[in-house]
């Protein structure tokens, strides 16, 4: 050490070296031979990528880290490139694809056994409603995936029947949503019919979609 800082020497005088070195079982940071303890983020080192936190290899990190324009995603000190799921930055869960922020994603994200919306890169827990993954709708109640649910939800102009928090597109029949019967036709409420319908052995009257007798 000199001056306060701590600069690397080699062959006892001081070298002009940049990048990383081990000394006494810790990972420094170098810039033109002093330690670089004003640098937080990423630093390439044989083929690696690591996460440098004021001169020094943090291990313990697992999280978000920007690199000139690009965010990225370290686990345990190291950029990850094989990441793809969800990481808390912040206290906002953000969507990582390939080691890598990705900001254009929009629709469900697997993690830790659990689905969850994500929408322009970052999981909404505001939204309930529909969402198509895999060419399949499901329902997702604020941010969540809810294998339980089965009645109306409304989406894009419509109201749509969804069991088990899967929207089949099959299912006819008549649903009870806050205290009303409504008259269903294809997973999606039919203003338009006026009628009767038998369902269970009971005989419904209908009025341009909603059960009145």
């Amino acid at each position: 050490a000199y001056q306060g800082k701590k600069y690397y020497v080699l062959g006892g005088t001081v070298s002009n070296y940049t990048g990383l070195t081990l000394y006494e079982g810790t990972w420094y940071d170098l810039n033109a031979g002093a330690v670089n303890t004003q640098y937080t983020g990423l630093v390439k080192y044989n083929g690696n990528w690591y996460y440098v936190e004021k001169g020094i290899l943090n291990w313990n990190y697992t999280g978000l880290t920007k690199y000139y324009s690009t965010w990225y995603y370290v686990y345990k000190g190291m950029l990850n490139w094989g990441y793809t799921g969800l990481t808390n930055y912040g206290g906002t869960w953000y969507y990582v694809s390939g080691g890598k922020l990705n900001q254009s994603y929009t629709g469900l994200v697997k993690y830790n056994g659990i689905w969850y919306y994500v929408e322009k890169g970052c999981l909404n827990w505001g939204y309930s409603g529909l969402t198509r993954y895999n060419g399949t709708w499901y329902y997702i109640d604020h941010g969540v995936l809810n294998w339980k649910y089965t009645g109306l939800t409304y989406y894009v102009d419509c109201w749509y029947y969804v069991e088990n928090g899967i929207l089949t597109w099959k299912y006819t029949g008549v649903t009870k949503y806050y205290g009303t019967w409504y008259y269903v036709q294809n997973s999606a409420i039919n203003w338009k019919y006026s009628g009767t319908f038998t369902q269970n052995g009971h005989l419904y009257q209908i009025s341009y979609g909603i059960v009145v007798g």
